[in-house]
């Protein structure tokens, strides 16, 4: 009988202990699933609060589509770092019933970050904080040569960054008329430019991370963050950027995210070199008759200026020239930039074909003749057999993205990122 009683005590014993592990393997697994949250559910956090701040924490669960205790496990270690605050709303003289909501905001007093839209003619340089906000910007004219003009700009960049002295250079964002090895920082080919295999990162010879992103992308990543601000859920959706402007480039989103093809030349988006007009006017890339030839704001200002002999005289018009016209009543212009609308709306209709996401935004100086060109592309796409099975959409983008706006948010999308690895790196 005393074996026994001493068999069982043992057996008691060794059950606490036991218990004791368990317990205590399920304490370290719960702190580890508090300290390593999936880094893009953490980022997506971070894109709804910078779109909707300050946002209560009950709609940013809603948004996420988790319970309101995941969110607290998800916001407690990035208001402890400093990402995130929580501030109260402002006093608006109302007396509300209950307690007030507490609404997150990003933090952005530690950081700067830059954008820069590399374009065919002009190149602007701006400095801006996580919000977006533009706080100083410069431009020049484009140089012909990739040395002088990468070189002028690390001057601009090195410029403009001495103006902000209490806060820390984080990351820089270049936008590319071209597509781009974007792991290397390289851009591949600017047919307008005639730039090959120019490694813009590297002779930027920069101390922090320098994003070289195709422009159409940096606009479409632009124009996803300022859908989510005007949505309720995760993510802005899926739609197709179309970015009108010397050329034409298409950058896709799915759920929210970037679409990219599978190589490191990505060419995933590249629409603007697919031919409509079989044997049509001679193209940069080498082609003939591509879509960009006939709907982009260089092309307008082309087919405005026609054969005429006073062609010399106008070498200086501008698209947003032919589009003052047009407002003025020139029917000249007028209907210069419907055409430019029928040209457009064939393309996005074999876009649509061609990608099936039905929600197309244009974005670009193409939006500043909207009001004449939206209706002879809204006839073309819908003469398509997109047009005619699916549900599409057509609405204009904010200019802004297609320009600093844009390169910016390529900055800023890396910058959360890295504040997110840095934080676990912190909590492991």
């Amino acid at each position: 009988m005393s074996k026994l009683n001493d068999v069982t005590g043992r057996l008691a014993i060794a059950n606490k202990a036991k218990a004791r592990g368990g317990s205590e393997r399920r304490g370290q697994a719960k702190h580890r699933a508090q300290t390593t949250t999936p880094i893009t559910t953490a980022q997506e956090l971070l894109r709804i609060v910078r779109a909707a701040q300050p946002i209560p924490r009950v709609a940013v669960a809603r948004r996420l589509g988790v319970h309101r205790r995941r969110i607290t496990v998800l916001v407690k270690p990035l208001l402890n770092s400093g990402v995130l605050r929580e501030a109260s709303p402002e006093p608006s003289g109302v007396r509300a019933v209950g307690r007030p909501p507490i609404g997150l905001t990003l933090r952005t007093d530690h950081d700067f970050l830059i954008g820069v839209n590399l374009g065919v003619s002009l190149t602007q340089v701006g400095v801006g904080d996580a919000n977006g906000k533009i706080l100083s910007e410069e431009s020049f004219p484009t140089p012909q040569e990739p040395a002088l003009a990468l070189a002028q700009l690390r001057s601009s960049i090195e410029r403009q960054a001495s103006k902000i002295n209490d806060r820390s250079l984080a990351a820089i964002g270049i936008s590319v008329p071209g597509p781009t090895d974007i792991e290397n920082g390289r851009l591949l080919y600017a047919p307008h430019l005639g730039w090959r295999d120019v490694a813009v990162a590297e002779m930027l010879r920069t101390k922090v991370p320098v994003l070289v992103e195709n422009n159409a992308t940096a606009a479409a990543v632009y124009e996803a963050q300022r859908r989510r601000g005007r949505s309720v859920n995760r993510t802005s959706g899926d739609f197709v950027l179309v970015r009108a402007g010397t050329g034409i480039g298409v950058g896709l989103v799915r759920e929210g995210e970037m679409y990219r093809g599978t190589n490191n030349g990505d060419l995933a988006g590249e629409f603007g070199h697919m031919t409509i007009v079989a044997g049509g006017k001679s193209c940069p890339c080498g082609n003939f008759g591509c879509w960009e030839r006939y709907a982009s704001a260089a092309s307008a200002v082309e087919l405005y200026k026609g054969n005429s002999p006073r062609v010399t005289l106008r070498s200086s018009l501008r698209f947003i020239d032919v589009v003052s016209r047009a407002f003025a009543g020139e029917r000249r212009a007028q209907m210069t930039l419907e055409r430019v609308g029928t040209h457009l709306g064939i393309g996005i209709g074999n876009v649509i074909c061609g990608v099936g996401i039905p929600h197309v935004v244009v974005s670009g100086e193409l939006v500043h003749g909207w009001k004449f060109i939206e209706g002879p592309a809204r006839a073309a796409i819908g003469m398509s057999m997109a047009g005619r099975l699916s549900d599409w959409s057509l609405e204009p983008g904010d200019s802004h993205g297609a320009e600093l706006g844009g390169a910016l948010e390529v900055a800023i999308e890396h910058y959360l990122i890295s504040l997110l690895r840095r934080k676990r790196a912190a909590a492991a």
